[in-house]
């Protein structure tokens, strides 16, 4: 009984710092999510106004780094869009890493049909077509239910010029190949799941 009323009364005395402790952590976390957030709203307003392509691109912020490729590749300007998204690359967040796989592949493929202004398809067609692909390889990797990966893949694959030559035949055990009554196109990737993948 008298132990446990010394207890009562230890736990009472410190009752002060116990609070002050716990409080100064709750500030301290309060301060770093306002310090997010206001990080975070910052660069949305640079974003928003494109004040954001006057920043200096740093291989430390590959959010920034996305967000700067995204709106370079929208202002038709491919080779900076594809140095911010090489940036972006490398984040250790799964996800982003993903999108910036994504969009270079997209970049690339763009460059490869000829529909970016000013670049013309020349002998290095067939590089930007297999730069693409494994650009979409590794997003699938990342994510395999990236279906617009999936979906542009298989988009890539039919529009190349070996595979318009060849045919969708001799499908290998890492590769799913097309049955020759669904090359015309109308194959749906509910088929086969594993169509596309890497």
């Amino acid at each position: 009984m008298k132990k446990t009323t010394s207890l009562r009364q230890r736990f009472f005395n410190d009752l002060p710092n116990i609070i002050l402790v716990i409080s100064l952590c709750l500030f301290v976390a309060t301060a770093y999510f306002i310090s997010q957030w206001w990080q975070a709203n910052k660069m949305n307003i640079a974003y928003a106004d494109q004040s954001i392509l006057m920043q200096a691109l740093s291989s430390k912020n590959h959010l920034h780094a996305y967000s700067v490729g995204y709106l370079l590749a929208a202002d038709n300007e491919p080779k900076s869009a594809l140095e911010a998204f090489n940036i972006a690359e490398a984040s250790k967040d799964p996800h982003l890493r993903t999108l910036a796989k994504y969009a270079m592949a997209n970049l690339h493929s763009a460059v490869a049909e000829g529909s970016i202004e000013g670049i013309t398809a020349d002998s290095r067609l067939v590089g930007h077509i297999l730069l693409a692909r494994e650009a979409y390889k590794g997003a699938l990797r990342l994510e395999p239910d990236f279906y617009d990966a999936r979906f542009n893949l298989e988009r890539l694959d039919r529009i190349s010029p070996e595979k318009r030559s060849q045919g969708f035949i001799g499908a290998t055990s890492y590769t799913i190949g097309l049955d020759p009554f669904k090359e015309s196109g109308r194959a749906l990737m509910k088929d086969n799941t594993r169509r596309g993948l890497p």
